[in-house]
């Protein structure tokens, strides 16, 4: 059960980089590759205010929250919004341009803290609990919960808001929806200062189990897309399913098979999932992906 629960936590994570990659491409048909690097900003800003600073975990959350939403914010008007004028929403010159802006974040976070490793001790403790003959800390706990209400609460808000039906409708069909009324480049800038958002807001609860390290970009922003594309694009319960199923598949392969082996079976299950299903298991065939 130790390794479950393992696997689940690390899924977890997964899960928050992959819905963040979904809120933008839920409502403007863009996947925002620096979601990975954000969250590492998220990472080492919770550290450097909880550790250098000393101030307390719930300050860290909303002062990282605005520190994110900032970041995609600047994201969106630098990298995406020029791109968009020139060459629509679904040219791959904007993936291009995430790239970019992932690098960027990559230097800013070098030049302002360093490329040493650092570690943030959770705020709700290490001591290690038992369930059902399974060890687990705290903060696992805290991963699994948060990553669940997160992909339910926006899985509600993208079904049930009008900011969520029109983001649905932006991405299927631009013009048409600005023909309807629908302000498609607000929804595109709420949705990357949205997921920036929590990226932030979530470092106190994912620093202490990824670490701080800027290294941790890429494999937060490979595994959170492959929870993602197994999960569904556009479905945020989907990202939890795919979440979970990669933590677990991580997991179980590192310690029956060794740390080489569970990036070449994720791979390959992803490969046969989207062969079978290119939207993914829970996806939406209307929703592109750049």
């Amino acid at each position: 059960m130790t390794t479950i629960w393992t696997g689940l936590a690390i899924g977890a994570v997964y899960t928050l980089v992959a819905v963040g990659y979904n809120i933008t491409m839920a409502q403007s048909g863009i996947f925002n590759f620096t979601q990975g690097q954000i969250t590492v900003f998220g990472c080492f800003f919770a550290w450097f205010t909880m550790a250098d600073l000393d101030l307390p975990w719930w300050i860290a959350a909303a002062a990282g929250a605005v520190a994110c939403g900032l970041i995609g914010l600047l994201v969106e008007l630098l990298a995406i919004r020029p791109v968009v004028a020139r060459h629509g929403a679904h040219s791959h010159a904007v993936l291009v341009t995430t790239v970019g802006a992932f690098v960027v974040i990559l230097g800013v976070l070098a030049a302002t803290w360093g490329r040493t490793p650092k570690s943030l001790e959770f705020f709700g403790g290490t001591d290690t609990v038992t369930l059902l003959g399974g060890k687990l800390a705290p903060v696992d706990i805290w991963l699994v919960a948060t990553a669940s209400v997160a992909a339910v609460a926006m899985h509600l808000v993208s079904g049930r808001t009008s900011w969520g039906l029109s983001g649905r409708a932006a991405t299927d069909n631009p013009d048409a929806a600005k023909a309807k009324g629908v302000n498609v480049a607000a929804l595109r800038t709420t949705a990357f200062m949205l997921a920036g958002g929590l990226a932030g807001l979530l470092g106190p609860v994912v620093a202490p189990k990824v670490g701080v390290d800027v290294s941790a970009a890429v494999s937060l922003t490979i595994y959170g897309f492959v929870a993602l594309a197994l999960g569904g694009f556009g479905s945020y319960l989907g990202c939890l399913a795919g979440g979970v199923a990669v933590g677990l598949v991580q997991a179980f392969a590192g310690r029956y098979f060794g740390a080489e082996y569970p990036p070449v079976i994720l791979f390959g299950l992803l490969v046969t999932i989207l062969l079978l299903k290119p939207t993914g298991l829970f996806g939406h065939r209307g929703l592109r992906v750049v």
